[in-house]
């Protein structure tokens, strides 16, 4: 295991690792480790826990800027104590490094905002499998970054191409990212919870993409029954309870006022949010059964990180996970394909409107007891599942394990300008060597 403090650490590091032909290993969160990205049998690990410096907050320019080892239970109440929010996924694992889940293009919470897949991340620096340290976008330039003169938040560039996507889904086979700028957001003055339950997920999706044409809610997330029992409850008879009383799929959004006449923008937002619910035949309302002040617990825990001693999605024992991006038009037959799954365990859907509706990402997770012939099991049944999924139109942008051998096998023109590019930064084949195409 390696301990890098600073870059120049890391980059001696990799040196040392091609004279010796040593693979290499990135790892920045804390357990447990969910995709298998960060693990590696046949790597010697890198370690980033202690390159845990919040570098920067700026909330004049709404960006912070932080080394990988800095985790969501570490930065959220700084960002909050200087007035800001983060776009975070939904309740992320408070041990889960910021960098990583920016980097991974984890789902964030608040697609409003959200202008790019890669976004909130903006720019990086990052050592390649050569050796070299390399700034993207507007921190590239000479001299280090304190010297700079530029805000480092502009993500294109250096020159005509968009360095910062050789890193973003890469797994760790392009580069180790040392520092990120990541976009934040101001913090409301005044917001307000609305819930929305349907038997489908298919009128709850066209709502949310109208919703979002109409730049009405900030936080938006769509989550089967049991996802929803599962995120928030906080014992087995709490789970039982909210199964038994919600609807199958449940939609939370959240509108927002800040600080000029907040009153009266989430007024107007409420007005458009009841709406178009009562065009889609829905109801939108403050409050839910099943649970005593279940509506402040929701409200508190949105803009949060699981600090819960067991992650909310290895309460079982185990989990594995299948997610995809969608267009809008699609997104109701994935998810019926995944309703029909055939797995041991019991498994829940999440759905988040992206990039300001123009896509949704399904995630679906199977939770089982964590014995290995289950896991197996399950394994076996994603890997069936995924191919009625793409052939039904699923994008498979983040492909864990073996799923990257049916993303990258239907465009072997793009995938061998991957080998050649990796050839480039990386060519004595040390970073993470056997993970996506490589």
């Amino acid at each position: 295991m390696l301990y890098p403090e600073n870059t120049r650490q890391l980059e001696a590091i990799i040196q040392k690792a091609r004279e010796t032909k040593t693979p290499l290993v990135a790892v920045s969160s804390r357990g447990p480790h969910l995709h298998g990205a960060s693990e590696n049998p046949n790597a010697e690990t890198v370690d980033f826990s202690r390159m845990n410096r919040i570098i920067k907050i700026d909330r004049r320019s709404r960006y912070v800027r932080v080394e990988p080892g800095v985790t969501f239970d570490m930065l959220i109440p700084e960002v909050r104590a200087a007035g800001m929010r983060l776009n975070i996924p939904f309740l992320p694992r408070a041990g889960k490094s910021v960098v990583a889940s920016a980097l991974e293009r984890e789902a964030v919470l608040i697609p409003k905002y959200q202008y790019d897949y890669t976004d909130p991340l903006l720019t990086v620096e990052a050592v390649f499998g050569t050796g070299d340290a390399f700034r993207t976008g507007s921190a590239a330039g000479p001299g280090t970054p304190a010297e700079t003169r530029a805000d480092m938040v502009v993500p294109w560039g250096p020159g005509c191409i968009d360095y910062l996507r050789f890193f973003s889904g890469a797994q760790g086979t392009m580069g180790f990212v040392t520092w990120a700028t990541l976009k934040t957001e101001v913090l409301p003055a005044l917001t307000k919870l609305y819930f929305v339950q349907a038997e489908s997920a298919e009128k709850l999706t066209r709502l949310a993409s109208i919703l979002l044409k109409r730049r009405i809610p900030d936080e938006c997330v769509i989550l089967s029954r049991a996802d929803f029992a599962g995120a928030f409850a906080v014992s087995a008879e709490e789970e039982e309870k909210l199964l038994k009383a919600l609807e199958p799929w449940t939609m939370i959004c959240r509108v927002s006022g800040f600080d000029r006449y907040p009153e009266e923008r989430v007024s107007i937002y409420e007005g458009y949010l009841k709406d178009e619910c009562a065009q889609a035949g829905l109801e939108a309302v403050t409050e839910l059964g099943g649970l005593p002040g279940l509506a402040e617990k929701v409200e508190a825990m949105l803009g949060e990180c699981d600090r819960r001693e067991t992650y909310w999605k290895m309460r079982r024992g185990g989990v594995r996970q299948i997610d995809m991006l969608a267009p809008p038009s699609r997104a109701p037959r994935l998810i019926e394909i995944l309703e029909n799954l055939r797995c041991p365990g019991d498994f829940g859907i999440t759905v988040q409107p992206q990039v300001q509706g123009r896509a949704f990402r399904i995630e679906c997770s199977v939770y089982f007891s964590g014995a290995p012939e289950e896991a197996g099991q399950v394994d076996k049944a994603l890997e069936d599942a995924a191919r009625e999924l793409y052939e039904a139109g699923a994008y498979f942008d983040r492909p864990y394990g073996s799923l990257s051998k049916l993303a990258y096998a239907a465009d072997p023109v793009s995938t061998e300008a991957m080998r050649k590019l990796k050839k480039i930064f990386d060519p004595d084949n040390i970073l993470n060597p056997g993970k996506l195409c490589f």
